[in-house]
């Protein structure tokens, strides 16, 4: 055996800070370190991801709630009121005649008028 195989690791956890033993490739103590870490890592990125969706799904109920089916005409106020947040959407649609809609899931809505807002529903439930 050559002196390589039986070198032993020096590193530290980087959730415990404890010395690893072990193989030189090992990254944590064990199993529990490896789960605490990744879990605190991944429960950080994820906080903002589950915020943001809260916000989402919230205007997807009140659009569904004003425009169920088919297409409205409504105020922004009124939306507004409704607790309705025109910063989050999940993405804009551009028809070829350049307007603009912004997407919340299914539902769509464009700012035609001045302080009025067409709702639009843009794909049917199955």
């Amino acid at each position: 055996m050559n002196e390589t195989n039986l070198k032993r690791n020096t590193n530290r956890c980087p959730y415990c800070d404890r010395i690893i033993e072990g193989r030189t490739d090992k990254m944590f103590c064990d199993d529990r370190c490896r789960n605490n870490y990744y879990y605190k890592v991944n429960s950080e990125q994820k906080a903002y991801i589950r915020y943001v969706n809260k916000i989402l799904l919230k205007n997807r109920g009140i659009l569904r709630t004003v425009n169920p089916y088919g297409r409205k005409l409504v105020s922004k106020r009124s939306l507004e009121e409704l607790g309705f947040d025109f910063n989050c959407y999940t993405s804009v649609y551009k028809t070829r005649k350049g307007k603009e809609y912004y997407l919340v899931y299914d539902q769509a809505y464009s700012f035609d008028d001045p302080g009025n807002v067409t709702l639009l529903v843009f794909y049917r439930d199955a």
